[in-house]
C-alpha cells in the first residue's frame, strides 16, 4: 500500500489527547477515546498488508509476527526496563508486587486480562500503575493472533463471504460492548471480545478500497465527509467524560469518525492538508512511544507527590513523554526495522529472551514483594503502607465468615443465616459496599451497639439490589436495615424502592450519609502528607501530642472548608426530602464520630502515630476501634435505641 502522511497526522490527534487527558487537564475530559482511534487505524493498516500479500499469495504468518515483533517489542521492553529501577526503589510491597505481575502479563500479552481481574475495589489507583495503557496492546496483539488466521481459512472463500462473516463478528461485538458496559463495565473495557468491533472498522475500510481501486469521490464529497469525521471525533474528545459507558454505542462517535477520514480524507481535502503538516507527521511517527512513555512517568510522579501534581509539572511531563518518545523511536525503534542490522533470527531470539527475562523477574517480584525502601518507614505505630490497612480492615469479617475471600460484594456467607433467633438483642443487618464494612468495624467495637444489636452484612452495590438480597435469611429476620455505602448515581434512583420495601416489610430503616472524601496523594492520605511534612521538618523525636492534635485540626479545616462533592449534596438533600415523606427515616451522619465540632478537629490520626483512614475516608482497623468509642461518647446511636 502507499504511504499516506495524512494516518500519521491522525496518529498524532489521538495520542495527543489521551496524554493530556491522563495528564489530567480536565478539559481533555474525554481524550480517552484517542486509543479507539488507534484501534481503527491499526485494523485498517494491518489488513492492509495482509490482504495485498494474500492476493499476491505470498503472505507468510512468520513473516507477519516478525513485522509486528520488529514493530512493537523493542520499544516496549525498553521502556519496561527503564520502569524497573524505579519501582524497586519507590514501590511499596503490595504495589511492586502488583508491578511485577504486570510487567509477567505484558511480556505474555495478557495485560488487559490481568488488569480485568485486578478491577476489583482492592486494586492499586488505575493512574498509579505504570504500564496499565499496556492493555491497549494486549487487545491488538490477540487480535493478530486470530485475525491473520482467519483470513488465511476463509480467503478461498470470497470477499463477500468474509465480509459476511465479519459483519456478523462486528454486530456480536457491538452488541457484546453495549451490554456489558452497563452489567459488566470492567470486562468491556478492557477484553478483545467488546473492542474487536473497533478494529473491524478499520478492516472494513480496506476492504471498501480492495473492492473500490478505482473509484473517485468528487472533492465536495470527500471534504464533507472527513470533516464530519473530524467533528466526530473532536466532538468525543471535548463532551466525553469518565461517566460516559465504554466501550458502548458512544465509542461509535470516534471510531465512525476514524473511518470517515480514512476513507474520505484523501489528497485534494482540507482534512488531508492539515494532517499531512510536517509537525502532526512528526508526533504520528514517534506516537507509538509517546503513548509507551507518557503513563509510566505520570504514574510515577503522582506515586511519589506528597500534593496533587502541579499543572506546570505534568505538562513538563507531556513535553518529555515527547522528547522521551524521539529518542526511543530514533534509537530504538527505527534500528530494530532494519531488516539489514537486525535478521528475523535475531529478533525473535531477543524477543524470546527479552520476554522470559522479564517474566522471571516478575515472578521473583511477585513471590517476594519485600525490595521496597518504604517498607522500612515505620515510626512508632505508623504504617506507611495504605494498600496493606486496607486488606486488613477486613480481617473482622474474614474471621467472621470464616472466610478469606470475603470481599466488598458477591459473597456467598452473606446468604447463610448469622443471626441467632433466640438472641433477645435486635437484629440489625448492615447493607453496602466497603463503607458498610467500615460500620461493621465501628459498630463491632462499640460497647453500645455490640450490647444492644446483632450485627449482620450483606454486601452489595445498593442499585444491584435483586430479589435474592430479600429472600436471604439475614433480611427475612432483620429488624433493622441500615444502608451504608458511597452512594453513586444510579443508588440514588433505587433510595425510594428500598424504603418502601422496608416499610412494607416493617423494618425500621437507616440510611447513613456518605462519608466526607479527606485529599489523598497517589497512595497517601492527607494524614501522611502532614505527618511526613512534621517528619522533614521537626524530626520523629521532637514530634509531640500538640503536633498530631495539629494533624487533625487541619483534617477539620479541610472539613470545613472545602465543599462536600455535587455527588454527595445530591444524595444529601434526597435523603433529607425523602425523611419529611417517611418520618420513620432515620439518617446518620458519619461525621459527627469522625470530627468534634466544639474542639474544631477531625480525628485522623492517634499519639501513637496510628492513621484512621487508609485512603479518603475508609477506616483502618485502629481507627474503626476508635470510633467505636466515639460512637458511645456521643451516643450516635441513640435515635435507633428507641
Amino acid at each position: 500500500m502507499h504511504y499516506r502522511p495524512e494516518i500519521d497526522g491522525l496518529r498524532a490527534v489521538a495520542v495527543i489527547p489521551v496524554i493530556l487527558f491522563h495528564a489530567g487537564f480536565h478539559i481533555f475530559s474525554g481524550g480517552f477515546v484517542g486509543v479507539d482511534v488507534f484501534f481503527v487505524i491499526s485494523g485498517y493498516l494491518i489488513t492492509s498488508i495482509i490482504i495485498a500479500e494474500l492476493d499476491e499469495d505470498r503472505f507468510s504468518l512468520i513473516t507477519f509476527y516478525e513485522r509486528r515483533a520488529r514493530r512493537i517489542l523493542p520499544a516496549l521492553f525498553f521502556v519496561i526496563l527503564i520502569c524497573i529501577p524505579f519501582a524497586w526503589m519507590w514501590f511499596m510491597p503490595l504495589d511492586l508486587q502488583d508491578f511485577a505481575q504486570s510487567i509477567v502479563a505484558v511480556s505474555t500479552f495478557s495485560s488487559n486480562i490481568l488488569f480485568w481481574l485486578e478491577s476489583d475495589y482492592f486494586d492499586t489507583a488505575a493512574e498509579l500503575k505504570p504500564l496499565l495503557h499496556t492493555w491497549s496492546l494486549a487487545v491488538e496483539e490477540q487480535y493478530y493472533i486470530l485475525f491473520p488466521l482467519f483470513l488465511m481459512w476463509t480467503w478461498h472463500l470470497g470477499i463477500r463471504w468474509i465480509l459476511g462473516l465479519l459483519a456478523i463478528v462486528f454486530i456480536a461485538s457491538l452488541a457484546a460492548a453495549q451490554w456489558g458496559a452497563y452489567n459488566a463495565p470492567n470486562a468491556a473495557f478492557y477484553l478483545l471480545p467488546t473492542r474487536g468491533w473497533e478494529l473491524l472498522m478499520g478492516v472494513f475500510a480496506t476492504f471498501f478500497f480492495h473492492r473500490y481501486k478505482t473509484i473517485n469521490f468528487n472533492n465536495k464529497i470527500k471534504n464533507t465527509f472527513s470533516l464530519i469525521g473530524v467533528f466526530l471525533i473532536i466532538y468525543a474528545i471535548f463532551a466525553f467524560d469518565e461517566t460516559v459507558p465504554f466501550p458502548s454505542l458512544y465509542t461509535l462517535f470516534p471510531t465512525i469518525g476514524t473511518l470517515l477520514i480514512i476513507v474520505f480524507g484523501q489528497k485534494g481535502t482540507v482534512v488531508h492538508s492539515f494532517l499531512s503538516q510536517k509537525v502532526l507527521v512528526g508526533i504520528g511517527l514517534i506516537s507509538y512511544s509517546a503513548y509507551l512513555w507518557h503513563q509510566p512517568l505520570f504514574a510515577f510522579a503522582k506515586y511519589r507527590s506528597f500534593t496533587e501534581p502541579s499543572v506546570s509539572l505534568m505538562m513538563g511531563l507531556c513535553v518529555i513523554s515527547l522528547m522521551l518518545a524521539y529518542l526511543s523511536w530514533r534509537f530504538v525503534e527505527m534500528p530494530f526495522r532494519n531488516k539489514q542490522v537486525f535478521n528475523q533470527k535475531v529478533i525473535f531470539t531477543s524477543a524470546i529472551v527479552m520476554s522470559c527475562s522479564f517474566i522471571t523477574a516478575g515472578v521473583v517480584f511477585s513471590v517476594d514483594g519485600r525490595f521496597s525502601s518504604e517498607d522500612n518507614l515505620m515510626v512508632k505505630g505508623y504504617k506507611a503502607e495504605n494498600r496493606a490497612s486496607q486488606l486488613q480492615s477486613w480481617d473482622w469479617l474474614k474471621a467472621r465468615t470464616n472466610d478469606q475471600g470475603y470481599d466488598v460484594t458477591n459473597n456467598q456467607f452473606d446468604h447463610t443465616p448469622w443471626f441467632d433467633l433466640d438472641d433477645p438483642r435486635r437484629r440489625l443487618l448492615l447493607v453496602g459496599n466497603s463503607h458498610s464494612k467500615d460500620i461493621f468495624n465501628v459498630l463491632m467495637s462499640s460497647t453500645t451497639a455490640i450490647s444492644r444489636f446483632q450485627i449482620a452484612r450483606f454486601g452489595t452495590e445498593l442499585a444491584d439490589i435483586r430479589q435474592a438480597f430479600y429472600l436471604s435469611p439475614n433480611y427475612q429476620s432483620s429488624d433493622m436495615l441500615m444502608y451504608v455505602s458511597q452512594y453513586k448515581p444510579a443508588d440514588l434512583k433505587v433510595f425510594n424502592a428500598l424504603i418502601d420495601r422496608a416499610i412494607l416489610d416493617g423494618k425500621k430503616i437507616i440510611f447513613v450519609k456518605n462519608i466526607y472524601e479527606f485529599e489523598e496523594f497517589g497512595r497517601r492520605t492527607y494524614a501522611d502528607f502532614l505527618f511526613n511534612l512534621l517528619l522533614d521538618h521537626i524530626g520523629e523525636d521532637n514530634i509531640t501530642a500538640k503536633d498530631i492534635m495539629k494533624i487533625n485540626e487541619k483534617h477539620f479545616e479541610q472539613f470545613t472548608h472545602r465543599d462536600r462533592k455535587q455527588l454527595h449534596k445530591k444524595s444529601d438533600a434526597l435523603l433529607a426530602q425523602l425523611q419529611l415523606q417517611h418520618p420513620q427515616l432515620v439518617v446518620l451522619d458519619r461525621m459527627d464520630y469522625v470530627c468534634d465540632k466544639g474542639r474544631s478537629l477531625c480525628y485522623a490520626m492517634n499519639g501513637n502515630y496510628q492513621k484512621f483512614f487508609y485512603d479518603y475516608g475508609h477506616h483502618t482497623l485502629e481507627g474503626a476501634e476508635f470510633f467505636g468509642t466515639r460512637v458511645d461518647t456521643i451516643n450516635w446511636l441513640a435515635s435507633i435505641l428507641e
